[in-house]
């Protein structure tokens, strides 16, 4: 299977992934903010999946990768995976801020994989369009990265300022 093929086809899983994640987690945050965040990122992603099935497309790759939610239906998404959806909400503020610390650092892992992908992508591809295409992926995913990291920073310094010193140092 050509390279390209298998590279689109990856993104195109981590783009689908990132969409359930986004749509799943949207329900269970708190804070009214993050729930729009997630909300906006959600459709980001489900319009990232749609520039990738249109390049795998135009390149005239056939059968697009099966994507698979780890969400089987609504009655299991509820309880799984239940590590995050269940203990996330366990210390909280009036806000609901200090409850989505976790899913947010979860965002931001998921965009940092994404923006590495994208990145590295580049290095094993010889076709200048494509280069160019992985590139502005890897920019937008990056942007998305920083966003994620930033109310990361945030909401640590914001409920953990005592700590301040030892976790950011």
């Amino acid at each position: 299977m050509d390279k390209i093929q298998r590279i689109l086809g990856f993104a195109m899983r981590m783009e689908k992934d990132a969409g359930d994640f986004y749509s799943y987690y949207m329900d269970k945050v708190q804070s009214e903010s993050t729930k729009k965040l997630f909300s906006e990122l959600a459709k980001i992603e489900e319009h990232h999946y749609g520039i990738l099935k249109s390049k795998y497309d135009e390149l005239g790759f056939s059968n697009p990768p099966i994507t698979i939610s780890w969400v089987v239906d609504n009655s299991f998404a509820a309880k799984d995976p239940h590590i995050l959806a269940n203990n996330s909400d366990i210390v909280g503020d009036a806000n609901g801020e200090l409850s989505d610390l976790t899913v947010i650092r979860m965002a931001y892992l998921i965009e940092n994989d994404f923006a590495l992908f994208y990145k590295n992508a580049v290095k094993f591809v010889e076709d200048a369009k494509v280069k160019d295409f992985l590139e502005s992926l890897s920019k937008w995913e990056e942007e998305h990265k920083e966003l994620f990291h930033d109310r990361y920073q945030q909401l640590l310094k914001k409920h953990w300022s005592d700590l301040e010193s030892i976790i950011f140092a």
